[in-house]
Order: C-alpha cells, then sequence, then structure tokens
C-alpha cells in the first residue's frame, strides 16, 4: 500500500478515537446530569444527538471509501472494519447518553448507590476499551473482562432492588422507571465496549476470542 493511504488511515483511526472519546463524554455527562438533577446540561446534551448522528454516518462513509478506493488487505482491511465497528457502537454509546439525558428531572436525583458505580464501571470500560484502540495495548482487555464481570452482577441486583423498591413504595414509579431505563442502557453501553474489545483483538490477531476468554490468555 502506498505511504498516501497509510496517512489516510492514520488520520481515519484518529478521528475515530476523537469520535469514541466524544460519545464517551456525553454518556459521562448524561449520567451526571441524571444524578444532580441538571436539566440544563441535560438539554444541551440532547441537543448534540444531530452530531453525534452526523459524524457516524460522515466516519462510516469514510471508511467504506477507503476500502472502495485502496482495497486493503490483510491487517489494513481488519483496522479499518474494526474502525468501523467502532464508529457504529460509539453512536450507540452517544444515543444511549441522549436518551440518559432525556430522563432527567430536577423533582427526583437520588441515585441508588449501586447505579452510581454502574455509571462508574461503563465509563471505565469505555475509557480502557478506547485507550486499547489508540496504544494498540491489548493487555488493557483483560481488566475489561473483569469489569464486565461486574456490571453483569449489578445489573441483576440493581433491576431486583428498583423493583422492590417500588412495590414497597421507597420509590416513585417515575423516577424508578428511569432508573430501571439507566441500568439497562449502562449495561448495553458496557457490552458496546466488549463488542469493540473483541473486534480490536482481531484486528490485531486475526484471532476471534471472546472478551470473557482475554483474562485467562
Amino acid at each position: 500500500m502506498s505511504d498516501h493511504f497509510h496517512t489516510e488511515l492514520a488520520s481515519f483511526k484518529d478521528e475515530v478515537i476523537w469520535y469514541g472519546r466524544f460519545a464517551l463524554d456525553v454518556l459521562k455527562n448524561s449520567i451526571s446530569a441524571f444524578e444532580t438533577g441538571d436539566e440544563i446540561i441535560a438539554a444541551n446534551l440532547i441537543r448534540q444527538k444531530t452530531y453525534v448522528s452526523s459524524q457516524y454516518e460522515m466516519l462510516y462513509a469514510k471508511g467504506i471509501l477507503l476500502i472502495a478506493l485502496h482495497q486493503p488487505m490483510a491487517a489494513d482491511l481488519r483496522l479499518i472494519s474494526c474502525s468501523m465497528d467502532v464508529v457504529t457502537s460509539s453512536e450507540r454509546i452517544g444515543r444511549y447518553g441522549k436518551d440518559i439525558a432525556e430522563l432527567v428531572s430536577s423533582e427526583e436525583n437520588s441515585l441508588p448507590a449501586k447505579l452510581h458505580e454502574m455509571g462508574e464501571l461503563a465509563g471505565m470500560i469505555l475509557e480502557n476499551v478506547y485507550n486499547v484502540f489508540e496504544s494498540g495495548d491489548l493487555t488493557l482487555l483483560q481488566n475489561c473482562a473483569e469489569i464486565e464481570d461486574r456490571v453483569d452482577s449489578l445489573y441483576k441486583e440493581i433491576y431486583a432492588e428498583l423493583i422492590a423498591e417500588m412495590d414497597e413504595r421507597k420509590l416513585s414509579a417515575a423516577f424508578g422507571s428511569a432508573c430501571l431505563m439507566v441500568n439497562r442502557y449502562l449495561e448495553r453501553c458496557s457490552d458496546h465496549a466488549c463488542r469493540m474489545g473483541e473486534k480490536m483483538y482481531y484486528s490485531q490477531t486475526g484471532k476471534h476470542i471472546p472478551l470473557s476468554e482475554m483474562k485467562k490468555n
């Protein structure tokens, strides 16, 4: 491949990394707004939906164009494919952030402790995965597998506890339902982090291995 192609590919990767971190910031800020009941921040995040969508379309089109114009092989093709998967998952993460922002209310914002932990873990696993993509350090994925195990356990615990608290009228139906949605969105964000991690592993090694098995390798 020409030097020009590899310059374009490096630039594309940098843009994808920036987009992923932007989506992560939307998610983190939406969790903070939900926790504090800050409807002003929430409204600003909701307005970013159009930008998240337009950047997704632009970056995905760039990936297709790189393949069509240069017909890359092996590692280069895997990197483009991985980048496009990162773009797709990042768009979903940004949209989940927007969805959480839409649930923000200044009337009730006493976030359950475990849901706060869920938000911290979702941010952590995504940060790790984007660091893997930027640095190429696959050893960071081992930590991601451990975080995902905790996220899965927390999701079930939070769901059961929220239902019980609503039944006992310790939480209003409206706020309890909002917390259930946030719990689900954060669990899905963690799943997207795992998917991206697996694609990054494949991009570098050519091997398909579930994230859950990487902590054993």
